[in-house]
């Protein structure tokens, strides 16, 4: 397991919005998440409302990459994914995605949590950092 730096875990708490990729087949898949948070150093949660493609990838190929990045820069996180449906650790997410999207107005609730174990951390800022692996 690779340790993701403070300034990665805030991003991945912070930005509105990151690019979640699977693969299955050799054909890619990439969507946008908001539902998602740094757990720790080396765990992050992405919340499933409807990823129906994605979902068949990790049940095909576990391994996912997340970028997120705002106007200064960003973090690329490579890792292998544990789905759950069940169990304390989904109740409180879906009871907090169900908060959330519910006083937004909507009315989607969470399917299941994609657990990212961090296996590598890579930059994705401009400059002679872009594309270093940083953990």
């Amino acid at each position: 397991m690779a340790k993701m730096p403070k300034e990665c875990q805030e991003l991945v708490n912070n930005a509105y919005a990151a690019a979640f990729a699977t693969c299955a087949d050799g054909v890619p898949n990439v969507v946008p998440v908001s539902m998602k948070q740094a757990w720790d150093d080396e765990t992050v949660m992405v919340s499933d409302q409807y990823l129906n493609k994605s979902l068949a990838n990790l049940r095909a190929n576990p391994h996912v990459a997340l970028s997120v990045w705002d106007e200064e820069g960003g973090f690329q996180v490579k890792g292998t994914v544990t789905y759950e449906d069940e169990g304390p650790r989904y109740e409180q997410v879906a009871a907090q995605v169900q908060a959330i999207l519910s006083s937004m107005g909507y009315d989607y609730t969470s399917k299941g949590v994609c657990l990212i174990h961090v296996e590598e951390v890579y930059s994705v800022t401009p400059g002679e950092t872009a594309g270093k692996r940083l953990a």
